[in-house]
């Protein structure tokens, strides 16, 4: 099982969040989210379907059961 690089939580579907302190990151949606509100992410770098560990490709934000 992953884990998230923020919060430490197993999960199995993680995003690709480039932090502006931190760099690139594996992250939770709910820590995707949270730094997305907060800010806390380089523009335009993260959230796309190529950010997403094991898409799919089928539109389905983190899936990882491709």
């Amino acid at each position: 099982m992953l884990t998230c690089d923020l919060c430490d939580k197993p999960n199995e579907s993680l995003r690709e969040a480039n932090h502006k302190e931190h760099g690139k990151k594996w992250v939770c949606q709910e820590c995707w989210t949270r730094l997305y509100e907060e800010n806390q992410m380089v523009s335009g770098s993260s959230g796309g379907s190529g950010g997403v560990i094991g898409s799919c490709g089928m539109g389905c934000p983190g899936c990882r059961n491709a």
